[in-house]
């Protein structure tokens, strides 16, 4: 009887450990089993949507994903509503991922945003490019030394539109051309959107005269001769655009990088991230990626993991202290 409740105690426990998640390798796997979401905290046609949609073509044409991939729009506080919505509400849920950039950094570090990337799942950092200072083809600003006389002579002279709050990243694009001439970057009049897609209809309809937006945000406008871009906040020209002129080489020295990116929701099982962090870097790789990647202008810099965690941290404390520089924090 000892011997066989001794060889019972042994079974058990080995059925046990196959059985439990995290044991001999089998339940440590995850794949997706139902639709996935894809949350672009701003209206269409800006960035965060652009990461959503061109994200989700490349997983379902490359067969990454079978299953149905939709993307719900959710603007709000530059980031801050998605955020929250995500942390109260879809705890620990696989099936979601949702696009982030500078702009939700800033929404932290100005205190919009109720929770920070402590809160979440940091995934992964996906692509870069840089913010621009864009005017309609018919603008009578014809090169940055337009716009910069024009502010210096009278800094509310010149309304900008932006696809973010105040105080958040595309208001700081002119916050930052404002320090860098000299000027207050709180005199310079910013009007706020909720996405890239409305502050540059803004600008096409002739209601504002520049739009602070980012390269890819314009990208078919500028394709369709419907706008210039006076300026693109790079050390060096664009490899996709190289016609396109920076403000550092205009003599203004403005350089705003822009990370896309995506992050998951809190207490996601760590299976599921393994698999998402595995599926983007494929996705990355993939040749139809980069494809998308470089229509869009997009340079192709990439975090994953630790590294991606630890770089976001340390881009809130650094925003943290540049929004006192310009004003915004005391």
């Amino acid at each position: 009887m000892k011997l066989r409740s001794v060889f019972t105690f042994f079974l058990i426990s080995a059925i046990s450990l196959v059985t439990v998640p995290g044991h001999f390798g089998w339940a440590e796997t995850w794949e997706p089993t139902e639709a996935i979401e894809f949350i672009a905290p701003a209206n269409p046609g800006g960035g965060w949507d652009t990461i959503c949609r061109t994200s989700a073509r490349v997983l379902q044409k490359t067969g990454a994903i079978t299953k149905p991939i939709y993307v719900a729009n959710m603007p709000g506080g530059s980031g801050s509503v998605a955020i929250a919505y995500v942390v109260q509400k879809r705890k620990a849920d696989a099936h979601l991922l949702v696009a982030a950039s500078n702009s939700v950094t800033f929404s932290m570090a100005i205190k919009r945003a109720l929770y920070t990337y402590d809160d979440v799942t940091p995934l992964a950092q996906i692509a870069s490019e840089y913010g621009a200072y864009v005017v309609r083809a018919d603008s009578p600003l014809k090169t940055l030394g337009d716009l910069v006389a024009a502010l210096k002579a009278d800094p509310k002279s010149v309304t900008f539109s932006g696809g973010s709050a105040p105080g958040s990243m595309d208001h700081i694009k002119v916050a930052l051309l404002g320090k860098a001439i000299g000027k207050n970057p709180l005199e310079l009049v910013y009007v706020p959107f909720q996405g890239g897609g409305e502050a540059l209809a803004s600008l096409l309809g002739g209601h504002t005269a520049v739009a602070s937006l980012d390269v890819s945000e314009v990208a078919g406008q500028l394709e369709a001769g419907k706008v210039r871009i006076l300026a693109v906040q790079s050390e060096n020209r664009l490899s996709g655009f190289p016609d396109l002129p920076t403000a550092r080489e205009q003599g203004i020295d403005v350089v705003f990088p822009v990370w896309r990116g995506l992050y998951m929701a809190p207490g996601a099982p760590q299976p599921a991230v393994d698999f998402w962090t595995k599926t983007i870097k494929n996705m990355v790789a993939s040749p139809e990626w980069n494809q998308e990647r470089q229509k869009l202008g997009w340079e192709p810099v990439v975090r994953f993991g630790g590294d991606f965690k630890t770089y976001v941290k340390n881009e809130l404390t650094g925003y943290q202290s540049l929004l006192k520089q310009l004003g915004f924090l005391k």
